[in-house]
């Protein structure tokens, strides 16, 4: 069990490419939540508000820059978890 809810329940499920993964992620959960359950935020891992505001969880969904922590995967995006402004991220 996570600390991240989701507003759907587990047995729904979508399949997303993130860094070149095949990986299954429960429907309706942010895909900041995910990232980082699943141990794979890439640097997401750098975020401070997870509500949008600090902008540190940015990742490429589908080639766009986007707020890990605001998007919802529907299925089938192709997630790149660098960070998209080129910095290292925080822990190294």
């Amino acid at each position: 069990m996570t600390a991240f809810r989701s507003i759907v329940s587990p047995d729904k499920h979508v399949t997303l490419t993130v860094d070149g993964k095949s990986v299954t992620a429960p429907r309706g959960q942010s895909l900041l939540a995910f990232l980082l359950a699943a141990g794979m935020p890439g640097a997401a891992a750098d975020f401070h508000c997870a509500i949008g505001q600090c902008q540190r969880c940015l990742v490429r969904v589908d080639g766009k820059v986007r707020a890990a922590c605001l998007t919802v995967p529907q299925g089938g995006e192709t997630i790149d978890t660098g960070a998209p402004d080129g910095r290292s991220p925080a822990w190294i």
